[in-house]
């Protein structure tokens, strides 16, 4: 319930103006015809996929723009962070006024706590301010086309005209207000104020708006080439939306100019100012386009179409921009964590000493995962929290293996390299020793599994932590109480290796060693160790969830894996390739018949469960993982079910209409299950999402007697990427996809009743500090 009377009035008008929009739309669509309409739209295709390209192109320039205004930050976000914000900030004003303040207050908290609150607020009103001068651009660029350049009548050319001339006068204006400083907008707002019915409003407004233009001022004069560059990026993302009407417009069939689209386009951004009000800007915006068609010579119709088509881009991106809001890593208390744990990493983590001295050079350098064996050391240690890494290194080697390493770009910039000069372990131990209080040592020329860094790294025994596989000894050891550290404080004299420190270690009875697996670590001092390194390091890609299709996958991903590690090739590259070839795969399921659903199915085997699991495979082949490359998987893993049933639908609408109704069942399902599964990821995972599965399964494994708990963990391997597409090929085979489809419809809508009842009775996460 809305408290507030002038409150619940807004909603309720708004409401209205909602419902008036779908009947405007509704008499619309019935004035100009559903067969034209259809034909219109089908002219169109599959050229439906460069438009909804090129309007993702246009949210990546704009979100380069909006970079531009983060001049004092210490911290940006990555890219792929900021084009998540806007996208989510798009789909919430697609609601109309309240949706895009809703969304520009997402985007200033999804910036981060470690920006001052002041310049993530500054950085989303000039992305505002600077986007609104760009469509006040177009507008007059428009209206003059319209006036100007296209055939108009009499009176409607001398009005197009006068409008155009007003328009550009405001510009100009506002260019010479800028240019000299003018409070130009804070004085409107002064005489604002004196109006009585909104004197209350403006005045609780005008000190934000006043912050606003200073900052807008201080921008352009301080800036001028950030100022310039983000209008000119501004503009491009401009022209990205006249390309987008002169490309459908070609699609459909019509002789369009570029005058004619920019004139269409200028026309559609007074639409938007109407959209403010209307949520949606439903009717509204299709019967809008519907008049300005007439106006630059086209039939009403295909103003209506182009308006539809425009429609489902912006459909398609609202959906991407909704799953951004709910897997996007940005809430205020993960942006907390993480902020303090880089502002205070050599606080509360722990000094790795990589110890490479007395290592030849070839061994440091030997490759396994495509990186050097040192490097491994380095990345795995800063993987696991080391904020302060030193390499031991003797003199001869230490040039060559520094200049080796820098050459693969991955090497930090924070790593330090003590030379020692006579081999002399002890004196080099004891001054770490008097600087740190956790100290974890790591042989240069071993590789070892994450989970024996984060052992050492976590490892808080008053004796020195050391791995030990039967009689060999593993090269770790972690020195992380006071009492640990003294004894490297009185490490004496001639102690050259770790050998040799350990015996002394263990006479001073100072040392708990620990047994390990042979195969967590593997020392390379020859081609033979290496080859044993490589194929240890391909066991240490499946994961402990993997079911037995996983594991039959992995026999074809990982082969792949190998050899994409070989190129310049990211796992965010892979994931986005693997995303395409899921599109490809919904293009041919939409194409219908049996030859189309086949190929279909034999695509989404092959970007399932082969380059599915290459993304994850090349992060963790080269210790390039990331939170946002977790995210980026799961949305490329939503799409994915977007796609293939997506596709699936339009396929099979050919054998009738009840398809519809399937499809809006499988819709409802896969909300559903997303939004569930959403939650309880975050409810049980925190911020690790790739330990959820394997903490659910824990969960539900414990609780055995529960029917429901027993069902869904022996059959939820069914809706998974790693067998579910067997199922689809199978079915396309025997041409019977549509099976497939009323199995998935069904399924979706048993999925989230189970996440829905596990979310409300397992346990949470654990707080990380408590």
């Amino acid at each position: 319930m809305l408290p507030d009377p002038a409150a619940r009035r807004k909603l309720w008008s708004r409401l209205a103006a909602a419902l008036i929009g779908l009947l405007l739309l509704a008499h619309l669509v019935r004035r100009a015809g559903l067969a034209q309409l259809w034909e219109g739209i089908a002219s169109v295709g599959w050229g439906l996929v460069p438009v909804i390209v090129l309007a993702g192109l246009s949210q990546a320039v704009r979100t380069w723009a909006w970079r531009l205004t983060l001049l004092d930050a210490r911290r940006r976000p990555s890219f792929g962070r900021m084009f998540g914000l806007r996208l989510a900030s798009e789909a919430a004003g697609q609601a109309g006024v309240f949706g895009q303040v809703f969304g520009d207050t997402w985007r200033v908290a999804g910036l981060g706590v470690d920006l001052p609150i002041a310049t993530r607020i500054t950085s989303v009103a000039l992305d505002r301010a600077l986007y609104t001068l760009s469509s006040t651009i177009v507008t007059i660029a428009g209206v003059v086309a319209l006036a100007f350049v296209l055939p108009l009548p009499g009176k409607i050319a001398l009005y197009a005209k006068v409008f155009g001339f007003v328009l550009v006068a405001i510009v100009s204006l506002a260019v010479v207000a800028v240019r000299r400083r003018w409070p130009l907008i804070s004085s409107a707002v002064a005489a604002l104020a004196h109006i009585g019915r909104i004197r209350h409003w403006v005045e609780s407004k005008r000190e934000a708006i006043q912050s606003v233009e200073d900052r807008l001022l201080d921008f352009f004069h301080h800036s001028p080439g950030a100022f310039r560059k983000n209008l000119v990026l501004q503009m491009a993302g401009q022209v990205g939306a006249v390309l987008e009407v002169y490309l459908v417009l070609r699609l459909m069939g019509h002789s369009v100019g570029f005058s004619s689209a920019l004139a269409l386009e200028g026309l559609n951004k007074l639409l938007n100012v109407i959209g403010m009000i209307n949520p949606g800007n439903t009717g509204t915006f299709e019967g809008g386009n519907m008049l300005f068609a007439k106006l630059v010579g086209f039939t009403g119709t295909a103003g209506l179409t182009l308006a539809l088509i425009r429609r489902v881009r912006a459909f398609f991106w609202t959906a991407v921009g909704a799953i951004c809001a709910v897997m996007l890593p940005g809430s205020a208390r993960r942006e907390n964590r993480k902020v303090q744990d880089d502002a205070d990493r050599t606080e509360h983590g722990y000094t790795a000493i990589i110890l490479a001295q007395l290592t030849p050079a070839y061994a440091l350098l030997a490759r396994v995962g495509a990186l050097p064996v040192l490097l491994r050391a380095i990345l795995g240690a800063r993987k696991t929290g080391a904020g302060r890494i030193v390499v031991v290194i003797d003199r001869a080697a230490a040039l060559l293996v520094r200049d080796e390493l820098q050459r693969t770009g991955r090497l930090p910039d924070d790593v330090e390299w003590h030379v020692l000069e006579a081999g002399e372990l002890a004196p080099a131990l004891s001054d770490f020793a008097d600087e740190q209080e956790r100290l974890v040592l790591i042989a240069a020329d071993t590789t070892y599994h994450r989970s024996l860094h984060q052992r050492a790294a976590e490892w808080n025994g008053a004796q020195v932590l050391a791995f030990t596989t039967d009689d060999q000894l593993a090269g770790m050891y972690a020195f992380t109480t006071p009492s640990a550290i003294g004894l490297l404080k009185r490490c004496p004299a001639g102690i050259r290796t770790l050998d040799r420190l350990h015996d002394w270690l263990a006479a001073a009875e100072g040392i708990a060693c620990e047994s390990v697996p042979s195969d967590q670590w593997q020392r390379v001092w020859s081609e033979e160790d290496r080859l044993l390194a490589e194929q240890k390091l391909d066991r240490w890609l499946v994961k402990p969830t993997d079911g037995v299709f996983a594991r039959m996958n992995r026999k074809f991903s990982i082969p792949v894996s190998r050899q994409l590690i070989k190129f310049p090739i990211t796992p965010n590259m892979v994931s986005l390739f693997t995303l395409g070839v899921s599109f490809l795969a919904g293009a041919f399921f939409a194409l219908g018949g049996r030859g189309n659903m086949c190929l279909g199915a034999i695509l989404s085997v092959f970007a399932s469960c082969v380059l599915d699991g290459c993304d994850g495979e090349v992060a963790r082949l080269t210790l390039q993982d990331s939170a946002f490359g977790c995210w980026l998987e799961t949305v490329c893993d939503y799409l994915y079910y977007v796609f293939i049933f997506a596709g699936m639908l339009i396929g099979l609408l050919g054998r009738g209409p009840v398809y519809w109704t399937w499809g809006a069942l499988l819709f409802v399902g896969a909300l559903a299950s997303f939004v569930t599964t959403a939650m309880q990821r975050r409810r049980m995972a925190g911020d690790r999402p790739e330990r959820y599965l394997s903490l659910w399964h824990a969960q539900a494994s414990r609780r055995r007697s529960n029917p429901f708990l027993y069902l869904s963990r022996h059959t939820e391997f069914l809706i998974k990427r790693c067998c579910m597409p067997y199922l689809i090929l199978a079915f396309a085979l025997f041409g019977a996809t549509y099976m497939a489809f009323i199995g998935a419809a069904v399924g979706a809508n048993i999925v989230w009743p189970i996440v829905l009842y596990s979310y409300f009775t397992f346990n949470p996460a654990r707080a990380p500090h408590d």
